[in-house]
């Protein structure tokens, strides 16, 4: 985002709170995934800990909304969230088809139907569809904040409704009685509620599209710009990092140092 500077020109203007925010959680993420790998798909006793309650209930709940959240609020900044939703669609549906078939060729129960990308995906488009309104409509706004939380409190009545035979409700988070095991996923109910209100906070806190500390210290700056740098690609390190992590526990796996 830009804005005019006392001359006139043009400067750029970037909010590396909401950076640093997404990339403390896309961190928190790599770390879950990695421990999970070491405990599940290696097969080590460690980290038992994420079968506590206290780490399922609290603890991954809070970085999720704090991504989902501070996504939401990043489509504020967006030049064109019809074109990022294109491009997230595009990476939902390569890595479906890439996790499938290391499934069928591995035996690794990997699958990936509907996670987080395919979340962000879905809530980025609903978002470009209704953004010109949004922009100039207070009343849209709130309205947003609301299905926010109407979606949140639905996801309450999940665990008491009947399972479908099938897996065309799998997106909202119905999942059949019989199902086979996914690699990660995050249906819509509640998940997207928390994307939806990001969005709607967005408009509000940063209409002007920039920073709510712009005159934070360069050497705060400094220390927080790996979280920042993560933000920023936030995508990009979604894709890749897995695969990366699984091919060096592996190739230590093979090479006997675990």
């Amino acid at each position: 985002m830009k804005q005019p500077d006392d001359n006139g020109k043009k400067i750029k203007c970037r909010a590396f709170e909401l950076d640093m925010l997404r990339g403390l959680a896309v961190l928190m993420m790599m770390l879950h995934h990695f421990i999970f790998d070491l405990r599940y798909l290696l097969g080590l006793n460690i980290f038992a800990f994420q079968e506590a309650w206290w780490f399922d209930s609290l603890l991954r709940p809070v970085f999720l909304f704090i991504f989902l959240g501070v996504s939401g609020v990043c489509c504020t900044f967006s030049r064109s969230n019809s074109k990022r939703a294109l491009k997230m669609i595009l990476a939902a549906l390569l890595l479906t088809v890439a996790t499938v078939a290391v499934w069928l060729i591995t035996d690794l129960e990997l699958a990936i139907f509907f996670n987080i990308l395919h979340l962000l995906a879905f809530g980025t488009l609903i978002y470009s569809l209704l953004e010109k309104k949004i922009s100039t409509d207070k009343v849209l706004q709130s309205i947003l904040i609301a299905a926010g939380s109407v979606l949140i409190w639905a996801a309450t009545i999940i665990p008491y409704a009947p399972r479908p035979e099938g897996y065309l409700l799998l997106p909202l988070g119905f999942l059949p009685q019989d199902r086979i095991v996914m690699g990660d996923y995050m249906p819509i109910l509640p998940w997207l509620g928390f994307f939806f209100i990001g969005a709607a906070l967005g408009r509000l806190l940063y209409a002007g599209g920039c920073s709510l500390f712009p005159n934070a210290p360069q050497r705060l700056l400094k220390v927080v710009s790996p979280l920042t740098w993560l933000g920023r690609n936030a995508l990009m390190v979604y894709i890749f990092h897995q695969p990366i992590i699984l091919l060096i526990l592996f190739g230590l796996r093979q090479i006997g140092l675990i």
